[in-house]
């Protein structure tokens, strides 16, 4: 497979392709971060011993090897080398992988396989799917998910340690050495627990958790974009997304972002696409509420 697409908006046939290029490359990336431990003198065998506690000690020795792309040591910048020696879930996320050198990329790629590896020997219904979903622009269509049961609930394994690494490469949030194995054990809980939903998931709704519309230029404000949060999310968590909004105005590219109503912000950006800000914000909302 060649050129960027995200998954949202990819054709059956392309989607069917990334999801087994995403599989075949879980193998390869495992090895891969196993070769990296081992030169610097880790004992692989020792340490990815298919516990979810494993997860602790793992974590914390990526998160020390993170860089960005022009560290010294001869960090990559992934945009120098063909996109298509990205991981593929990289190539495919409209979100951009800002200074996260390509080295950096491949230790979370083999962190996914490892976790996936780890959550599916302790939750043995879970499967990988394509996530689908009646809702044409839900941020995890055509993504590649574990699920359990009727595959409702989808989890996409690369967005939360994605996050979590730039964050704390780029000193924006710390990341506990136990986040992965505090991820795991949620997954697998879930996961084991199929089709029966937990209190939280009861209250969930259908709506999409955000909807982007760009509204244009304006001659005060420049181009904005509408962001609009889905009501329980802003009602049963307002300090949450009072935070998102903090976050959100020290992004690259954010000029302005004004709170028009409870569920209503307004982003003045001369660059982010619709798309962009949806995948940010409902990345930012999975990794603080869950679902």
């Amino acid at each position: 497979m060649t050129g960027y697409v995200n998954y949202i908006n990819m054709t059956k046939a392309r989607s069917e392709a990334a999801f087994r290029e995403y599989l075949e490359e879980r193998g390869p990336a495992l090895e891969r971060l196993r070769e990296a431990l081992l030169a610097d003198g880790q004992d692989p065998d020792t340490l990815l011993d298919g516990s979810v506690e494993s997860l602790v000690p793992l974590w914390r020795w990526i998160l020390a090897h993170l860089t960005v792309f022009d560290a010294p040591g001869g960090a990559t910048d992934p945009n120098s080398v063909p996109r298509e020696q990205w991981p593929s879930w990289a190539r495919h996320e409209y979100e951009v992988m800002h200074s996260l050198s390509l080295e950096s990329l491949f230790l979370i790629d083999g962190l996914v396989s490892y976790l996936g590896d780890v959550v599916q020997q302790h939750a043995p219904e879970a499967r990988w799917e394509i996530a689908h979903h009646r809702i044409k622009r839900y941020h995890l269509n055509k993504h590649p998910v574990l699920v359990s049961g009727t595959g409702e609930n989808h989890n996409y394994l690369p967005g939360l340690p994605r996050v979590h690494a730039y964050g704390s490469l780029t000193g924006f949030r710390e990341s506990p050495d136990d986040t992965m194995a505090d991820y795991a054990r949620d997954l697998i809980e879930q996961l084991n627990r199929g089709d029966q939903p937990s209190e939280d998931e009861e209250m969930a709704e259908e709506e999409p958790l955000v909807e982007v519309e760009d509204l244009g230029d304006d001659e005060l404000r420049g181009r904005e974009l509408e962001v609009s949060l889905r009501e329980d999310i802003v009602h049963e968590h307002n300090r949450v997304v009072g935070r998102m909004i903090k976050a959100l105005k020290q992004e690259d590219g954010i000029t302005r972002v004004i709170r028009e109503d409870r569920e209503v912000l307004h982003v003045a950006t001369p660059d982010w696409s619709t798309d962009r800000m949806e995948q940010w914000v409902a990345g930012y909302l999975m990794e603080n509420v869950g679902g």
